[in-house]
């Protein structure tokens, strides 16, 4: 029999429902998963094992009742980025280090009423404002592969706890990647859905206006049902199995770099892998790209204006005026409120934003040429299939030394704001996570999560961990 640990969240409530797993064993192998592998990993920065111990006792009292949710006893965790009631909530922050809200975010309340139980939250940068996971309240967090690899960001802490066993479900956010790349670097499943389609109430920073069209907050598992079965929940509608016989006769578009930085040759295969599986399974391959990907993060940094950028100096600060001259003041001081690595992207972003606008780049006709490009390409109901990233999970620090390099890579998606799936299709000769990310037209998630159990099904037909 597989371990608990390593079965998926579906079967995992599967199992519940019929009686051959109870919460509580299921609660307790995944604590003690947490226990054995977060000290190597600095993943769970706020655990929640005694409420969680308290539910998982209550769930196994009512197991038979045929009102229990599609996630009954599931145990799933949170990024540190959104509220749980009564637990300490930072987003990475100093500045938010005593934040306890006293309500859930309205996607964790969502999960807790189909049954799950809340196992703990997750580490992410300063306000979610970096692609390496580190901050100053909590440190560190490793890539249960290699440890001395970058678990990517911000919704590092998650992947990496998902990766590791020590949770089968949880949930990130993702502004630029923030899902999907530490979803590769790890190699699990990550949803990107399309902007708005899920509520960001009790999610730090509060995206509005501008930062909500580039904004998502989404599931993330081990394998793509488990991440089908939770949108549907988190989307407050029965779930429904996926139908890959659906993808006949759609067109898949792919291509393998950002028109600039060109891809490893694992991650060039992993595209072409996946593309293979697709042809089989029906779909047409279209070999060709969207030319206005290219530089898409100045594209990405023209969209937010004045009041986006207003909007993300102020969560550093939680709501209050915050500003680098103030920061380096502090710095001066030996008050230092800020990582380095968040400090450093909130400087590129702001004065690209800046620059961007003062020579006249229009972000706004940049996205609508970009979807109005994809579409022509894909149709209304077909997928693309491209890299997230162009290597496998870089050494630690990448961010400091290279952190533009690779973001157009990512932000195409976030500046259009079409849903986006990653999915694990291997690794490469060092042994790391290899991913691809399939993207559609705006609500096609169930096209892009039925894309990717095709993949799955030919690729990763069983969960295989790293050896922590």
């Amino acid at each position: 029999m597989p371990s608990i640990k390593t079965l998926s969240a579906a079967e995992l409530a599967r199992r519940i429902r019929m009686g051959d797993l109870s919460p509580v064993e299921v609660i307790e192998a995944h604590i003690a998963r947490i226990e054995a592998v977060n000290p190597a990993l600095n993943a769970v920065v706020a655990s929640m094992f005694e409420s969680a111990r308290t539910a998982a006792r209550h769930a196994e009292a009512t197991a038979s009742s045929a009102t229990v949710g599609p996630l009954h006893g599931v145990p799933f965790t949170v990024k540190d980025s959104l509220d749980v009631a009564g637990v300490r909530s930072t987003a990475g922050l100093t500045a938010r280090s005593d934040h306890i809200p006293d309500r859930d975010a309205i996607v964790v309340a969502r999960l807790r009423d189909a049954g799950a139980i809340p196992l703990g939250k997750t580490n992410t940068p300063d306000s979610c404002w970096d692609q390496e996971t580190d901050n100053l309240l909590f440190g560190r967090t490793n890539n249960p592969w290699e440890i001395e690899r970058s678990v990517g960001g911000s919704t590092g802490g998650e992947a990496a706890i998902i990766a590791a066993g020590g949770s089968p479900l949880g949930l990130g956010s993702d502004i630029a990647g923030s899902i999907r790349m530490p979803s590769s670097f790890t190699g699990i499943v990550g949803l990107r859905p399309t902007s708005a389609v899920l509520p960001e109430d009790g999610h730090w920073p509060f995206a509005t206006g501008r930062l909500a069209d580039l904004e998502a907050v989404g599931p993330m598992a081990r394998r793509v049902e488990d991440v089908a079965l939770a949108f549907d929940v988190l989307r407050g509608v029965e779930p429904q199995p996926l139908d890959s016989d659906a993808l006949q006769g759609r067109r898949v578009a792919y291509w393998f770099d950002d028109g600039l930085i060109p891809s490893s040759g694992a991650v060039r295969g992993g595209v072409r892998a996946a593309v293979a599986v697709l042809r089989q399974d029906g779909m047409i391959p279209v070999e060709r790209a969207p030319s206005a990907r290219r530089l898409a993060v100045a594209g990405w940094s023209a969209y937010n204006d004045a009041a986006a950028r207003h909007a993300i100096g102020k969560s550093f600060g939680n709501g209050a005026v915050w500003s680098p001259l103030g920061e380096l003041a502090c710095m001066l001081r030996g008050e230092t409120r800020v990582a380095g690595g968040a400090l450093l992207y909130w400087l590129a972003s702001h004065y690209g934003s800046l620059l961007a606008n003062a020579i006249g780049i229009d972000g706004v006709r940049w996205r609508e040429n970009l979807r109005s490009q994809l579409h022509d390409l894909i149709g209304d109901d077909g997928v693309a299939v491209c890299p997230i990233f162009p290597t496998t999970a870089p050494r630690h620090g990448w961010t400091k030394r290279a952190l533009l390099i690779a973001l157009s890579y990512q932000v195409w998606v976030n500046l259009t704001g079409l849903p986006g799936l990653t999915v694990p299709v291997g690794w490469s000769g060092a042994g790391l996570p290899v991913g691809v990310q399939i993207v559609g037209m705006p609500g096609a998630e169930r096209v892009i999560l039925a894309a990717g159990l095709a993949v799955q099904l030919v690729m990763m037909p069983e969960w295989r961990g790293p050896a922590l």
